[in-house]
């Protein structure tokens, strides 16, 4: 069963990080991301500060409604579970790190977090095997640790209802942040903030049909007040962990109120359009390839960072886009491939 309003939203997510690490080389130079242009553009950084706190939490949700959804309409053991999550999740991050990441920010002298300009491939394979240099692979790292998190977690759920569970989630996410700070291996000490929001996720399948027919009765007032607090815990960011952790949720719920009044009227339309069926059915996969992409580029034509921060995002984004299709056409080519010829082994 497709949920129109999900896969918009990991869609739309998925889409919006791209853009983002396109218009990234323009904001204030930070811990993770090491390549920039030689003058920061505040308003690109305002953007993409904003948006961060939208996008990323966006797909955290969705995930966590699709996670309660498989656990309650799918019975598998825990151990089942934990071997689904890990074939989804680590053995393509194993795989991008081993022929993908390193080979390509080794070759093209790439800087990126745990991964400086010069190092060596054999320091690389040991940093990225580690877990340390990450890169946008961070993600699925963290996803998975949520996952296993709410994976062992979901009996008690039943029992302590949706209250318990936010409790739940933000005494482990407080336990993480307050003394994972050694954990850097595999992106533990990241996973504080993702077991909210996946937690919402799961919230929102467990709640959804009292929770949707209030989102369609009152979605104007419920999007403008959910809007009003986003920009109240947006501005006051820099407290805290709770400020943080709530404009990320407040922004997945936007997110989320968006995506369920757009599914509705012109999600049918969208799939009809064969570039957005095409992106909606790899997105996954573009997700994986694009970076380096965005990083060559900015490399590549780097004259044209003279151009304003937004013109030469969308102008990176494209070419991003257009090179990750070749490549994504590819890897389903050579994947069919490789099927037919076990098929027929077999």
């Amino acid at each position: 069963m497709r949920i129109d309003e999900i896969n918009l939203l990991k869609t739309c997510s998925l889409l919006g990080v791209i853009f983002l690490h396109a218009l990234y080389p323009f904001t204030v130079p930070g811990i993770f991301w090491k390549m920039f242009a030689e003058q920061p553009n505040l308003t690109a950084d305002r953007i993409v500060s904003c948006l961060g706190l939208i996008i990323i939490p966006s797909f955290m949700l969705a995930s966590g409604y699709l996670l309660a959804r498989g656990l309650e309409l799918k019975k598998r053991s825990f151990a089942e579970q934990l071997a689904n999550r890990a074939k989804r999740l680590l053995i393509p991050w194993l795989f991008m790190t081993v022929f993908w990441m390193v080979p390509l920010y080794t070759l093209f002298d790439l800087p990126a977090y745990n991964h400086p300009a010069g190092l060596s491939l054999l320091h690389s394979y040991e940093a990225g095997l580690k877990g340390l240099f990450s890169d946008h692979l961070w993600f699925l790292l963290v996803l998975f640790w949520a996952s296993v998190f709410w994976l062992a977690a979901f009996p008690l759920l039943k029992k302590i209802g949706t209250p318990g569970g936010l409790a739940l989630a933000l005494a482990g996410s407080w336990l993480i942040s307050r003394y994972g700070s050694g954990l850097t291996w595999y992106a533990l000490w990241e996973t504080a903030g993702p077991l909210i929001y996946m937690f919402l996720g799961i919230a929102l399948w467990t709640n959804r049909n009292r929770l949707d027919a209030f989102f369609k009765r009152r979605a104007v007032p419920v999007f403008a007040v959910t809007l009003l607090l986003y920009a109240l815990f947006a501005s006051r960011t820099e407290l805290p962990q709770i400020p943080y952790w709530a404009a990320c949720c407040t922004g997945a719920l936007l997110a989320y109120q968006a995506s369920l009044y757009c599914s509705r009227r012109w999600y049918k339309d969208l799939r009809g359009n064969v570039c957005y069926r095409y992106f909606e059915n790899n997105a996954f996969r573009f997700y994986l390839f694009h970076i380096p992409g965005g990083l060559l580029i900015f490399k590549a034509i780097d004259a044209l960072t003279s151009l304003s921060p937004l013109p030469f995002a969308i102008l990176s984004f494209t070419l991003n886009l257009a090179a990750t299709t070749l490549i994504v056409a590819l890897v389903n080519t050579l994947e069919a491939f490789a099927r037919n010829l076990l098929t027929k082994a077999g």
